[in-house]
């Protein structure tokens, strides 16, 4: 029997990583869509870059029944559950963390899907999402077939600041950006994309996805 291809992962690129840890503020965090559980295990272990003298508290849930499973045993989360969106949640946190997330959601639901995150978080919400339409089917994953990895949506970045969030564009390359199509026929990108990196406050719809995040008075 031919091995199955997996096409998705259920996690976040790393590049996000050195944004989000020091964006996350409190005591308690929520994982929003856990997967396999990265962030609980890079808060557990990296707190201390957010400033931190120990963890914070971290649940998550994720729509993934196979993925619950997985978080539930690898001991980085105090609950883990299974829930879908838009439902409401039960609880609040100091930080709401949902990356790679929102794009998920059917467009009808983006905007009230927001609207429960933010209501579940009492400091900070933190997001994040592709910068440029990136649409998709469910898929494979390590754990199985996902009906959930499926992208339903494009948030754009200026649709999240007319909601009052800061963004930061994070990683190379916007697959649809002009100029990395250029660099790229010319040959030229690889060559580049150290510098571009260190360039993305100034350009940034050169990057591949952005964090948005937003404090809130809960």
């Amino acid at each position: 029997m031919a091995p199955v291809r997996i096409r998705f992962m259920s996690s976040s690129p790393t590049f996000l990583d050195p944004i989000v840890i020091p964006l996350i503020v409190g005591e308690t965090v929520l994982d929003v869509a856990c997967g396999y559980g990265r962030w609980g295990n890079l808060i557990t272990t990296n707190f201390w870059e957010a400033g931190f003298q120990r963890p914070p508290l971290i649940d998550g849930f994720d729509a993934f029944a196979a993925n619950v499973e997985h978080c539930a045993a690898n001991g980085a989360y105090r609950n883990v559950w299974q829930q879908t969106m838009p439902t409401p949640l039960t609880g609040k946190w100091d930080t709401v963390i949902a990356c790679e997330f929102i794009e998920h959601m059917p467009e009808a639901e983006v905007e009230g899907v927001v609207d429960i995150l933010e209501q579940a978080a009492n400091k900070r919400i933190i997001l994040s999402t592709p910068n440029f339409p990136y649409f998709r089917d469910g898929g494979e994953t390590m754990l199985g077939y996902n009906e959930y990895e499926a992208h339903k949506s494009y948030v754009d970045r200026k649709r999240l600041k007319r909601r009052g969030y800061r963004t930061i564009p994070a990683g190379l390359p916007n697959p649809r950006s002009v100029t990395i199509r250029a660099l790229r026929r010319l040959g030229l990108y690889h060559r580049l994309e150290r510098p571009l990196s260190g360039l993305l406050d100034l350009l940034p719809n050169l990057a591949n996805s952005y964090v948005a995040y937003k404090d809130v008075d809960g």
